[in-house]
């Protein structure tokens, strides 16, 4: 009998500590998705995310090695702020409300992705 006790005990605690690795972000939190720029294209091109999300821009040189930057097009009052131009390093934004959001490098013509907020 007092074995079985603690087998139960066992099984209970273990099933507690256990993770949860459907990969599935709970409701209410906060995800961050990384973005990059792999020679002159944003990867990936098209982002889908919940508002209060966070967009991380992962910088490498590109084909020329003049950098890259974002600019939202069009700007509306919700878009977050532009990136200037970086060679290398990260860059993130917090979206605070839902909407379609497109953005460019401009150093780089034709190098477009867009973020939709649900």
């Amino acid at each position: 009998m007092r074995v079985r006790i603690v087998s139960v005990i066992a099984l209970t605690f273990l099933a507690a500590c256990g993770s949860d690795s459907s990969g599935v972000t709970p409701p209410g939190s906060n995800k961050t998705v990384d973005i990059f720029t792999i020679g002159d294209t944003f990867s990936p091109t098209f982002t889908s995310l919940s508002v209060g999300d966070t967009a991380r821009w992962n910088f490498s040189g590109g084909s020329d090695g003049q950098g890259h930057n974002v600019r939202f097009n069009p700007r509306t009052a919700d878009s977050p702020s532009d990136i200037n131009v970086l060679k290398t390093g990260t860059a993130v934004r917090v979206f605070t409300a839902k909407g379609t959001y497109n953005y460019v490098c401009d150093v780089h013509p034709g190098m477009n992705a867009q973020i939709v907020v649900q």
